[in-house]
């Protein structure tokens, strides 16, 4: 497949053979250029954005015989618990809920600054909905997500049974863990993404640069343009280059001549 490049209002080709020594002279661009923008963003992510931890607690709802056996009749089992854990979800996620876990927390967080760093999720990792749903806290340290996973864990309970009365009860599956990594922002993976931007921006500058650059760089490319025949040529001694055609010196880059 070849391209084709205007020089001098004419066009010429520009082959494979061109492209790959395009990508030859510029590879050390590239490369200078995937590790500056990486390390700029390794520094600027490992070391001046906050950290986020995250820590979670399972919980699962438990309800009577009788009350199963009456919500069967009507739901399929995946419905039945769709419809339960999302009926908890709705009323954690409320007001109500968060100035709850606040008290608990001797008021060390407002209900609103809880809302936005306490959330639930009903997702499993196989996509199978079951009763069993996840709150997920995130805190500026380990200790911190930590505390507030727990003091949900304590209070979940209590908020469902009094807005309950069917026989529900709310337990734990799974405490919350102090987590050991950040979970923002991640620093590595970002790197390589500022790497590969970097290397991918200074590719298209090299070609665009070559695409643009519409002086002579072989003997051929002056034969074909200008239908004139190449008498002789000087090597490339340093910065400049010349080419001489009919006994005219017109300046180019070096012949294969």
């Amino acid at each position: 497949m070849e391209n084709k490049k205007e020089a001098n209002n004419e066009v010429y080709e520009f082959s494979l053979k061109d492209i790959f020594n395009v990508l030859k002279k510029g590879l050390w661009k590239m490369l200078l250029a995937a590790l500056v923008l990486g390390l700029i963003a390794f520094t600027y992510f490992n070391y001046f954005v906050p950290k986020t931890y995250t820590a979670k607690v399972k919980l699962y709802v438990e309800t009577s015989a009788s009350a199963k056996e009456n919500v069967y009749n009507a739901l399929s089992d995946y419905n039945y618990a769709a419809a339960l854990v999302n009926t908890y979800i709705e009323m954690l996620s409320t007001n109500n809920f968060y100035e709850k876990l606040s008290n608990n927390l001797d008021e060390k967080y407002t209900a609103l600054e809880l809302s936005k760093i306490v959330k639930f999720s009903n997702e499993s990792e196989d996509d199978v909905q079951t009763e069993v749903f996840t709150a997920v806290v995130s805190g500026n340290s380990p200790t911190e997500a930590k505390v507030i996973a727990d003091s949900v864990a304590d209070t979940a309970p209590g908020v469902i049974s009094s807005l309950k009365n069917d026989d529900t009860e709310l337990k734990i599956v799974d405490n919350a863990t102090v987590p050991t990594i950040p979970s923002s922002p991640r620093v590595l993976r970002n790197a390589v993404l500022a790497a590969a931007a970097g290397f991918v921006l200074m590719l298209i500058y090299v070609f665009i640069r070559e695409l643009l650059d519409n002086k002579i760089k072989y003997s051929a490319e002056l034969t074909q343009i200008n239908d004139i025949p190449v008498l002789s040529a000087v090597p490339d001694f340093g910065s400049e280059r010349f080419i001489l055609t009919n006994g005219s010196e017109t300046d180019a880059a070096e012949s294969e001549v």
